[in-house]
């Protein structure tokens, strides 16, 4: 007779799940023992974030489900920030959570809590995952696993959970039960392509937007293809590589941390295609009714509710996958004769000139200098960058040049969750073990997760860390001066020497404290075929500029500079 563990695994195994991201405990240990014996890889994280993360990482690398796993209680409530991740950013992830016995749960009784380590996981999690699924009894799972497996990457992706007691696991099924294969989905698309096409012969200004639905879909070549046509691309901070950073058509990421340059063009183009984009208030400000307020804005969406929901107005939508509708439209416009946009193009070389960004300072160690170092070292290399959530964060935006899929960025972008960095690093390089993992991250967001060093260490992981130490919070500390004159609690914060801790993890690490030594330190240490961390001492001072503010509109963001 075949328990429920072993018939999830058994499902694991048969939906292509390789690895197992876990941290461990009693009500999941049933699975974890199944797993083992069947040869499934398990990653062993020091924090539940660290497991989730690293599936995370894995999941938007390969856009497969990844499976984390966890115990009831406490192991729940710790992965939350990587659920809420992973809903925001539309990430396909499955979480499998153990649960006390089905007869000691709580189950609507007028008590706090009724067997040791119990939380209503169905209920915490009911708002940020797709679908929660709470079997009770072995012979509900075959129904449960295929429905959690088909949820996590029909539509619009995202986490799916299924919070298993320890009954389930363990007991035996009634009766012989086979695993339902996964179904492949059926996609279409509405909207009317040859309305969009006349509206591009009428433009004179058009312009792209590109989101993280174009990665998704697996369709850069064919935003490439468009592009060729002579529109240029800005990008949303997660569509970041859509096109090739260094592409003379593509003008960055737009928005609250985002290139001027993008932003004066965005507000003046006359027709606006915004492509697996969600336009949240972090691209588009809040002067909502004058964002692109001169274009026709056409939207190229998955998600129609998303788009109806939506603050920005839009004159069209193609309701569908961004790359089954460009395959369907690309043919019709390169059969096209198109108007010569070369003045419009003219004109957003010269405001790419004209708005280049410039730092504030020009002593001490610059984080620019620090990342366009590296940039430079790894130019033409394929690589995978991760980042927190910081000044940082931006700074790698600005300065390094991605090209998906050969050079790959992660960070999280709409829960914006300090800590997502080394784990994520982890679990990229977990899934491409030949690949250059580069983690970039600033003082404050890798002490929330830095005791996935040891993971590191253990699974000798060849991951290179530069740490951004500028001893403050410096993203949250520029609001409060610039609002308050003053920054309690995230301006000059002591830190620890983060070198010596990587040191204590058996991992290489040297200290950066002027520009001269990037040119000594930075080639060998990203070249090592180990783990190395850089501790760079960075200018306190320097501050994001420009920065799109309240009240402004994208082509008036505010800089230090004037």
């Amino acid at each position: 007779m075949t328990t429920g563990a072993q018939f999830i695994v058994e499902s694991l195994i048969k939906y292509h799940c390789s690895r197992l991201y876990v941290y461990p405990g009693g009500t999941i240990a049933p699975i974890l023992d199944e797993a083992q014996s069947a040869g499934l890889a398990i990653f062993c994280a020091r924090h539940e974030q660290g497991a989730g993360y690293a599936a995370l990482a894995a999941a938007r690398l390969s856009q497969q489900p990844q499976v984390v796993m966890v115990t009831s209680g406490p192991g729940v409530t710790n992965v939350l920030t990587c659920v809420a991740d992973a809903y925001y950013d539309s990430t396909p992830l499955v979480l499998i959570a153990g649960q006390v016995g089905s007869g000691d749960l709580t189950a609507g009784r007028p008590i706090r809590q009724r067997g040791f380590q119990e939380v209503d996981t169905p209920a915490l999690l009911k708002t940020i995952t797709k679908a929660q699924f709470q079997p009770t009894t072995p012979a509900q799972l075959a129904q449960v696993m295929v429905d959690a497996f088909t949820l996590a990457t029909e539509g619009r992706p995202g986490p799916v959970v299924i919070d298993l007691p320890m009954n389930v696991q363990r007991n035996e099924l009634p009766s012989p039960m086979s695993v339902i294969p996964l179904k492949i989905p059926q996609t279409h698309f509405d909207g009317d392509l040859s309305l969009l096409c006349k509206w591009l012969a009428e433009a004179q200004r058009p312009l792209i937007i590109a989101g993280q639905g174009v990665l998704q879909s697996g369709a850069t070549a064919l935003l490439r293809r468009w592009v060729k046509l002579g529109v240029p691309v800005s990008h949303s901070l997660l569509g970041i590589g859509a096109i090739c950073g260094d592409d003379e058509l593509n003008l960055g990421f737009h928005g609250h941390t985002g290139f001027q340059a993008a932003g004066v063009a965005i507000q003046q183009a006359d027709l606006l295609l915004v492509i697996g984009s969600r336009l949240d208030v972090r691209q588009t400000g809040n002067q909502f009714d004058r964002f692109a307020e001169n274009a026709r804005i056409v939207r190229i969406d998955l998600d129609k509710d998303e788009v109806s929901e939506s603050r920005i107005r839009h004159d069209q939508l193609i309701n569908g996958d961004v790359k089954q509708v460009l395959n369907a439209l690309l043919p019709m416009l390169e059969a096209m004769t198109l108007p010569d946009w070369q003045p419009w193009l003219t004109e957003i070389t010269e405001w790419k000139q004209q708005y280049a960004f410039q730092p504030m300072q020009n002593r001490g160690l610059l984080p620019q200098q620090v990342i366009e170092a590296a940039d430079q070292i790894t130019a033409g290399r394929a690589l995978i960058c991760t980042t927190g959530v910081g000044s940082h964060q931006h700074w790698v935006a600005r300065h390094f040049t991605f090209d998906a899929p050969h050079r790959r960025l992660l960070t999280s972008g709409g829960h914006g969750a300090m800590g997502y960095d080394l784990p994520s690093a982890v679990g990229a390089q977990l899934a491409n073990p030949d690949a250059l993992v580069l983690c970039i991250v600033g003082d404050g967001s890798f002490q929330m997760n830095l005791q996935e060093l040891a993971a590191i260490q253990a699974y000798r992981l060849p991951v290179k860390i530069i740490v951004l130490d500028n001893h403050r919070l410096g993203l949250v500390s520029q609001f409060q001066q610039f609002n308050w004159q003053s920054d309690p609690t995230t301006g000059e914060k002591w830190n620890p020497d983060f070198a010596q801790i990587a040191k204590g993890f058996g991992i290489e690490s040297h200290t950066i404290t002027e520009a001269a030594h990037l040119q000594s330190i930075l080639p060998q240490a990203l070249n090592s075929p180990q783990a190395v961390l850089l501790h760079c001492q960075v200018a306190i001072e320097e501050d994001i500029t420009p920065m799109l503010l309240a009240g402004q509109t994208l082509d008036k963001m505010w800089s230090a500079h004037g």
